[in-house]
């Protein structure tokens, strides 16, 4: 399953990294130590006819190198693109073969051995905030689907998590500041963090809103070593 997240970096350039989700599973892989790397110039990443090539390149290298593509990062009009192959000879005449059939790019490649897959774990794979980034673009994404008013302020519930009573009260003391309010307490005896809240607050479901409200209650339950569950409203037409 591929998925995607947007972030900026430490000089606040923008972009947007595509991941394999499901290689978590098994990185990394000690049969495929190397990483091959093409990084190729393209004005609009997101058209048909390049997406074409990406699929191709994907294509080709799997069924000729039996090699895996990790992810790929967005940057200032520049695709890196990532794959993790058992070995990498053959990797510049496939993919200058493939590039060819789709007219030729300004581009640069390599490979190096990365045993530990570093790039996949460190830089492809989403961090926890990426993650609730994914979680909330997925929930918006739905309610926009169902004909929702994002703008529209609403009541929406917010699910945390705690090892003990006294981390949970602590955390809903300190959201209370901020404008939310215990709705209740839900408990799960199966796991470590046993003792749930339901906080809630009434405003909009705008992405900048929705970003800005999870981040602070992802800290709230971190700072009590708990975590955020996600959050849930009804449909606001």
């Amino acid at each position: 399953m591929s998925e995607y997240y947007e972030l900026s970096d430490e000089e606040n350039i923008p972009y947007r990294c595509d991941v394999e989700m499901e290689l978590i599973d098994e990185a990394p892989q000690i049969e495929r130590p190397w990483l091959l790397w093409l990084f190729v110039k393209s004005e609009n990443p997101l058209d048909g006819s390049f997406t074409g090539f990406t699929d191709d390149l994907k294509q080709t290298l799997h069924e000729a190198m039996d090699a895996l593509f990790a992810g790929s990062v967005t940057k200032e009009g520049w695709v890196e693109l990532y794959f993790y192959a058992s070995e990498a000879k053959r990797f510049e005449n496939i993919s200058s073969e493939v590039m060819a059939r789709h007219g030729g790019f300004a581009h640069e490649r390599g490979v190096s051995k990365d045993t530990k897959w570093e790039m996949y774990l460190e830089r492809l794979y989403p961090d926890a905030y990426a993650l609730l980034r994914i979680q909330n673009r997925h929930t918006i994404e739905a309610l926009a689907e169902a004909g929702d008013d994002l703008s529209i302020e609403r009541e929406v519930e917010h699910y945390l998590f705690f090892q003990t009573r006294s981390s949970m009260e602590r955390a809903v003391a300190s959201l209370s500041a901020h404008g939310f309010a215990l709705k209740e307490e839900v408990s799960d005896d199966e796991s470590d963090h046993a003792y749930g809240a339901v906080v809630v607050k009434t405003e909009s479901v705008l992405p900048e809103q929705v970003e800005e409200t999870t981040a602070l209650l992802f800290d709230a339950a971190l700072e009590q070593h708990g975590y955020y569950e996600g959050w849930s409203t009804v449909l606001a037409v």
